[in-house]
């Protein structure tokens, strides 16, 4: 038998030999994968093959192939280094599977046929086709490393990041163009350069990241901004690996960098236009929120005391209004740096909405400095304005509460200064009002409040205002809303919440309730004889009135009154009624609707009740508190939920009235998200 037979008829023990004689020769690598195992079966078969076209020894053995010509020449042993290239096997793994070929064939030949030694041609010709093979593999293998290389050394060329090698102490092996660029030196002089040197952000190479990336093999990530040779300050953004040598030890490292500066730049602006006011630089309501309620999570861990100031510019609208906008901001630019001007740079100024102001104050707690700073604030507000239309006088209210003395939640500090604020500017405006102040004024003339409300009736001093409501589609007005104000002879023009209360308090309530009802009858029957049509009137009641048993009757006469009235009235009820939903609810509902006046909701975001209670309780209108719509032009968040609220309520079926609407961009946003009514 020919030593080629030989070979093609027991191919199966070849394989098996050559797996165990190539394990001997590389202990360390895998030689029973599939995909070499069927590579080493096609050599074989072309030794074979090879071996059955003899040639004269003076023949030269191996025709090197130009693999860039239009038609190569590809034979298997080609075909073998090209497919050990990609299956990533190295050089002395090729020339040792070669070896162990040699060897195996050998030996089972021996051992076949110990007495029938091969001939001497046969055993060269053998020889010369496996060195043939051999050296045809190595020619592929190489051109294909070789061009593989060119290939990546082009991308990294053409990569728009900079890429750059650095040994294990940091220097540089290899850059590619743009870390060229970037560095403003050229590549060659980079080559041997400390990391450290050209300003790259050499402290994720410290020692404990060093030893994650040789040792443990991990990729390291991160961020830095650094001054470069170039002088540049840049934002990069940057990952370091390994690079594995044949042995799977850690030879070098990779880097590539990304220079983000621009888009940190970009996100920084994006962050600051989301968090400040455009007009004053000042924090704005977002990030005020959030200060303030960082603030309060100090003060209670550390009991330091904490003061929150609310400042309303008096006068701000007129002048707005006469001298316009650009004035306007002008004002509120100048008021804002005379507020900051006063208050430490550890305190925080910002700016609400409109011209309304607030300042949370570390580490002052008692009265005497806070008063004297609100008093300093003022003087500076009342200083005449330059803004280029003659000098311009102003005043300020200033309301002041205390944590945790007023509240122990930055919403309740928020609400309870803006209680104060609006107490000081009722007392006649330029004042400074503590929150805690309020209950001690209103207590001192408490008694003679009492007397003045049981004969203001009498006395002619209850008045009656009508705000009207428009349909924001056809800006008609269709509805009014009833104002009750107390015409006080030494106080002033009183709104409800500042005697409502002792209304309830001395039992006169139902006399105020009465006057109420038979002005808008008055009224409502005077408009449908003059328009010709019936305005429906929305009443506001107060929880403690409409859950009373007492005044059942009462309301009972009321709702006949204004029936034979043809009064189309709108009762409005606060979010409170609806909390825990109050035994006789329901029955208090029905007896209105039946009465032929409908339901509202005032005020609401501002308190627990959900949409699904109002449809069960028959509600028609839903009015949305007028701090959604003061905000909903400048804040997104508000906006969002304001909108919201407008969407669920036309899937339930109710109709929304927006409360508070003082701008023409306010109103165009209303009608956009499809309000109703305002």
């Amino acid at each position: 038998m020919q030593l080629n037979e030989f070979i093609l008829d027991n191919m199966e023990p070849l394989l098996r030999q050559w797996i165990r004689n190539a394990q001997t020769i590389l202990p360390d690598r895998d030689f029973t994968r599939n995909e070499l195992i069927n590579h080493i079966r096609q050599v074989i078969q072309g030794i074979a093959q090879a071996m059955q076209l003899p040639r004269p020894a003076t023949e030269p053995g191996v025709t090197f192939t130009d693999f860039q010509s239009p038609t190569p020449t590809q034979s298997w042993a080609h075909v073998h280094g090209a497919q050990r290239y990609d299956l990533g096997v190295d050089l002395l793994q090729v020339t040792a599977e070669f070896r162990a070929l040699r060897t195996t064939v050998i030996e089972l030949w021996d051992a076949a046929s110990p007495s029938a030694a091969p001939a001497l041609e046969e055993l060269t010709r053998f020889h010369r086709a496996i060195d043939d093979a051999l050296a045809e593999s190595i020619e592929r293998y190489v051109y294909d490393k070789e061009s593989g290389d060119r290939r990546y050394q082009a991308m990294l060329t053409a990569l728009p990041d900079p890429c750059y090698i650095l040994d294990l102490e940091g220097r540089f092996n290899y850059v590619n163009q743009a870390m060229s660029e970037l560095c403003g030196v050229a590549p060659q002089a980079l080559i041997g350069e400390h990391a450290a040197e050209i300003g790259l952000p050499t402290d994720s190479l410290a020692p404990d990241r060093l030893r994650r990336i040789v040792h443990e093999r991990e990729q390291q990530h991160g961020e830095i901004r650094t001054t470069l040779p170039s002088g540049h300050t840049k934002t990069l953004e940057y990952v370091y690996a390994p690079v594995l040598g044949d042995q799977g030890d850690v030879e070098a490292i990779s880097g590539i960098a990304h220079d983000v500066t621009e888009r940190r730049a970009a996100e920084a602006q994006a962050w600051r236009h989301a968090n400040y006011d455009s007009l004053t630089n000042l924090p704005n309501r977002r990030l005020f929120r959030d200060r303030l309620g960082q603030h309060v999570a100090h003060a209670e861990r550390t009991d330091a005391p904490l003061a929150l100031f609310f400042i309303d510019l008096d006068r701000f609208k007129e002048v707005n209004d006469q001298y316009g906008h650009d004035v306007g901001d002008r004002l509120l630019k100048q008021a804002a740096e005379r507020i900051e001007a006063c208050v430490r740079k550890s305190d925080t100024v910002a700016r609400l909405s409109g011209d309304e102001f607030t300042v949370a104050l570390l580490d002052i707690g008692d009265r005497e400095p806070l008063l004297e700073l609100a008093h300093t604030m003022l003087t500076e507000l009342a200083l005449p304005f330059h803004l280029g239309a003659g000098l311009t006088r102003i005043s300020g209210s200033i309301g002041i509460t205390q944590f945790p003395q007023d509240a122990i939640t930055p919403k309740q500090l928020l609400r309870c200064a803006d209680k104060a604020m609006y107490f000081a500017k009722q007392s006649g405006r330029n004042q400074v009002c503590f929150y805690t102040d309020i209950g001690h004024t209103t207590a001192l003339p408490r008694q003679t409040l009492i007397q003045g409300l049981r004969s203001a009736r009498e006395q002619g001093e209850l008045r009656l205002f009508y705000q009207p409501i428009v349909d924001v589609a056809t800006r008609r007005v269709v509805k009014a809303e009833a104002l009750l104000r107390w015409a006080h002879p030494e106080l002033g023009l009183l709104r409800p919440g500042q005697f409502l209360e002792l209304a309830v308090e001395s039992g006169t309530m139902g006399d105020l309730e009465d006057w109420l009802i038979a002005e808008i009858a008055v009224q409502s029957e005077h408009w449908r004889k003059a328009a010709n049509r019936s305005i429906p009137v929305t009443i506001n009641i107060s929880s403690e009135t409409f859950l009373n048993t007492d005044s059942q009757k009462r309301w009972q006469a009321h709702l006949e009154r204004l029936a034979k009235a043809g009064v189309g009235a709108v009762v409005e009820l606060t979010e409170r009624v609806f909390l825990n939903e109050a035994q006789g609810l329901a029955e208090r509902c029905d007896q209105i609707r039946a009465g032929g006046l409908q339901l509202a909701l005032d005020d609401y975001g501002t308190g627990v009740s959900s949409l699904a209670a109002l449809r069960r309780y028959g509600i028609k209108y839903l009015k949305i508190d007028p701090s959604f719509i003061a905000l909903s032009v400048d804040d997104h968040d508000e906006r969002i939920i304001a909108e919201a609220i407008v969407v669920m309520a036309h899937k339930l079926g109710l109709q929304v009235i927006a409360e508070g609407v003082e701008t023409v961009a306010q109103y165009q946003w209303l009608r956009t998200t499809g309000c109703d009514f305002a």
